[in-house]
This record gives C-alpha cells, structure tokens and sequence, in this order.
C-alpha cells in the first residue's frame, strides 16, 4: 500500500517538472522567435564628425568620448565623434582641405566662407532635411529671419545656432572694471579715459600689458573719431555708411579718412605702449597674458564679459569685464546683426539618413535648458550645480563647449560671481541699436576669387603695420594703397558694389 502510494506521488513529481519543463522551453522560444522578428528592433545608428576649433580640455576629451556620446545616441541615434582643429585651419587652412577632398564632418561656418564654399561645391544643401528635422533651431534661434542668413538662391547651406544680443561686436571695448575702481576711475568715454587708465594701472601693476585678446580693430575707435559716418565694415576692404539704411554705397574702408584718424589714435597708443611689441608678431603670446589676467583690455562684444570672466578667473578670482563704448552712441549707433550668432555647415558628400542626422544633431543642441546646460557644463552634481536662485556653481573648471558657441540669450545661465547689473546690461544689450545694412546679403567672391587673395596678402604685409600703430600711417600709406590697387582693389569693390546694389535693389 506504501510501494502504491510512493509511485503515484513519484508520478506527479515526474509529470509537474515535465510541464514546468515544456513551459520554460515555450517561453524560451517565443523570446527567440520575437527577437528574430525585430518587431522592436532599433535601426543601425548615423555617424558624425563634429568639428570644434580650439584646444579640448581633458574632461572635455572624456565627456565627447562619453557622457555626450552616449546621450546623442539615446536621443536621435546618432554616432557622434567630436574633433578639434586649430584655429588657425577655421575658414580655410585644413578645413577648406578637408572639405575638397570629401571628408564627412559638420563645423560652423561664416557667412563669407559660405559663399566661397557653396561656389566651389563644398556644402551639403541641408533645405529639406532642415524643414523636417530643425524645428527647436527655428524656434529658439532666430525663426526664418535667422535661417534666411544662410540661404543662397533660396537654398539652406548652414544652420543658424545660438542666440543673443550681439549689437556693436567689435567696436567697443572691453576693459578689467575691477581695476579702474582700484585706481579711482569709473567709466571709459573718451580716448583720454582709456589712456589714463592704462598710466594708473601700469603704476599699480607694471607687468599688466594693455590690448591683447582680438588684436586692434579700428572699429574700436569708430566713436571717437570726427566723422559723421558711421563706420559699417562689411569686410576687412568694404564699408558702408551705417546710419544710412536706404543707401547701398559701398567704400574702399583702406582708402577712407576713418581709417587714417582711426590709425593715427592707434599709433599713438602703440608709442605709449598700450599694444605690446609682439602683438602683430605674436598673437598668442597676447592671448596667453589675457587669460593669465594680465591685460586690461580686449576687444569687446556684448558677450565677452561672460565669456572672458570665466577663463580669467582662474588665473585673477576677482576679475570683472565691461564693454566700454568710446564716443557718442546717439550719433553713431551700435549696429546688430539680429539673432545671429554662428552656423553649423555639413560637407558635401554627406547625404541621406547621415545629412538627417547630422541636422538632428545641431538642432538637439539648441533645442533645450537641459541640451545647453548638458554641452556647456556637462554632468549636474559631476561638473556642476544649480543654486536656488538659478545661478552656476562650477565643480569642474575644464571648458567643455566653448561658452560663446551655443550662447542663447532663451538659455542663458549666469556665475554665481555675474552681477544683477551685467545680467540686466547684456539682456538688453541691444536697446537702440540699428540693424546691419547687410543682414540676409552674402557676396560670392567667386568673380574677384584672384584679387581676393592678393589683397589679403597685401594686407597682412602692408596695411596690419599700419593698423597695429607700428609704422605710421603718413609714411606708410602710400606704398600700401598702392599694393592695394596693384592687388585689384577697384574690382574688388567694384564687384561688391554690383552685388550688395543688387541686394538692396531687390530686398523685400
């Protein structure tokens, strides 16, 4: 009666493990069967090369390598790769190269190079692929006003990216506030201000230099000069008078008498030693010293006080910048290029779901807080924090994403060390200002291509001396305008006459 029952228990044990048996095989095939269906199964990522200028950071290298990476590709399935290049190789050098020989990459561009690559048939046409996939940048970036900068017969070649108030980039300057408190003063009007300044600190802290970072633009001085024109230079060659929007006149800028005024204030500096002797020689020498905070002036630019604070206070923790505009801003008034900030252009050879995914790539960028916090200070609680008040505080002092790249006045997130008064400065930075006569104007330099590099030669051993104070202006011009006119100079800006007459005449 034991043997029966002992069997029949035995019985059940065998036929219970049996089914468990064949359930886990069932199962296992149906996970099998549903695998090789793919009825979820993610499409093969994109590749892109994301070209940068500069030097990357440590933890940059670690971050594009990683954290980005990978958060790319969870977002838009996209394989990125970020390099660097020099910034010597921007707009030509290795990167005009790179693109001859159909290398596949996206790196911003300007719009002079922009023409000059769209004629040689460098740059992807990115309109349609942009209509799908460039949402967030046409909302956060400028909307069609802001694509239509980089559109060439109606064709889009580059993405417009960032967004901020940009009135007057390069005709003010920007000087170290905290030292002209130290020494008694409190603003930088005129020519004299500026000169005495430097005087007061040169005895306070004789190692400081004076101009450095951007090197001397004359535009500078536009403000201080007696003339009724207010300077616009189109280009190093072209200008145009600013203050006169119905007026498509072109000008020799080489040639004009803001240039001799401009030059004889520089050269007067130079003798006093506000621009240092290696200056034009080497311009990395002066950049080292400004980043040391070892300057007290640069070239300035609404945005510069953000940007030139964070990579002097590692160097000098008390530092603090302000743009400084030398004249009388009433009769001559900044001048803005709206929204436009820089733009992303994709090489020609990339087509199809890899251009889609280099536009996804851009347009993710900008497309929120989140993106930007995530490119510019990386990881919260790795790199950075958020105090209450929305402010930054800084854990890593590496630079990721260069902070004037995607440097969007819809995102922007100030120091913890940024003032009430600089916040409230720079976002209304552009009260008053005037539009740039050439906003949507792009010359194609494609019919001067050959007068255009030998002016630029020309330039650089001609006129940079001059500009730069190291030679004076009486004695040296002559020779040098003649080079000019040697190098094509008439045709140069006789083909830019043709071009912008044609834009003005045809402007909506």
């Amino acid at each position: 009666m034991k043997m029966k029952k002992f069997m029949a228990v035995l019985l059940v044990a065998i036929t219970m493990l049996l089914v468990l048996g064949g359930c886990g095989n069932t199962k296992t095939e149906k996970s099998s069967s549903e695998t090789q269906t793919g009825e979820t199964a993610k499409e093969k990522p994109t590749t892109a090369t994301l070209i940068l200028y500069g030097e990357g950071s440590e933890r940059m290298s670690d971050f594009a390598a990683n954290e980005f990476h990978d958060k790319v590709l969870e977002a838009i399935n996209v394989d990125v790769t970020v390099q660097y290049l020099p910034w010597s190789e921007y707009a030509g050098g290795k990167t005009e190269l790179m693109l001859s020989t159909g290398e596949k990459f996206v790196t911003y561009t300007d719009v002079q190079f922009l023409a000059k690559c769209v004629a040689k048939g460098y740059y992807a046409d990115l309109t349609e692929a942009a209509d799908k996939y460039a949402g967030d940048l046409k909302k956060n970036c400028g909307g069609e006003e802001g694509f239509d900068t980089w559109k060439i017969d109606g064709k889009l070649y580059a993405l417009p990216f960032g967004n901020k108030p940009n009135a007057g980039e390069n005709y003010v300057i920007i000087a170290r506030e905290d030292i002209l408190k130290e020494v008694g003063m409190t603003d930088l009007k005129t020519v004299e201000d500026v000169e005495k300044f430097y005087a007061l600190a040169k005895e306070k802290y004789p190692d400081m230099i004076g101009f450095s970072r951007g090197g001397i633009v004359p535009q500078m001085l536009n403000g201080a000069i007696a003339s009724d024109m207010n300077v616009h230079r189109l280009n190093s060659f072209v200008s145009t008078d600013g203050n006169k929007p119905e007026d498509s006149t072109v000008y020799n800028y080489y040639a004009s008498d803001e240039y001799k005024q401009a030059c004889e204030i520089i050269r007067k500096w130079n003798k006093m030693g506000l621009i240092p002797s290696y200056a034009l020689s080497n311009g990395s020498q002066a950049d080292a010293e400004f980043s040391n905070g070892k300057a007290l002036f640069a070239v300035g630019a609404s945005y510069r006080v953000f940007e030139y604070e964070d990579m002097v206070r590692k160097a000098a923790p008390n530092a603090v910048f302000k743009n400084y505009y030398i004249g009388d801003v009433s009769k001559k008034p900044l001048m803005s290029r709206g929204t436009y900030s820089t733009a992303f252009a994709v090489s020609a050879n990339v087509e199809g779901k890899e251009k889609e995914g280099y536009v996804k790539l851009i347009n993710l960028l900008q497309s929120s807080q989140e993106w930007v916090d995530f490119i510019l200070y990386g990881v919260k609680g790795k790199d950075y924090n958020i105090t209450d008040s929305g402010q930054l505080e800084m854990i890593n002092s590496d630079t990721l994403f260069d902070t004037w790249l995607p440097d969007n006045i819809n995102f922007k997130r100030y120091q913890s060390y940024i003032t009430k008064d600089q916040i409230e400065t720079y976002e209304n930075w552009n009260e008053g200002s005037i539009p740039q006569k050439d906003l949507g104007f792009v010359f194609d330099v494609t019919p001067v291509n050959t007068e255009y590099a030998m002016l630029q030669a020309v330039e650089q051993e001609y006129f940079q001396p001059i500009t730069y104070g190291f030679v004076d202006y009486d004695e040296a011009i002559g020779a040098a305008l003649k080079k000019l006119k040697n190098a094509g100079i008439d045709n140069y800006v006789a083909e830019y006459q043709k071009q912008f007459k044609d834009f003005y005449d045809n402007k909506k």
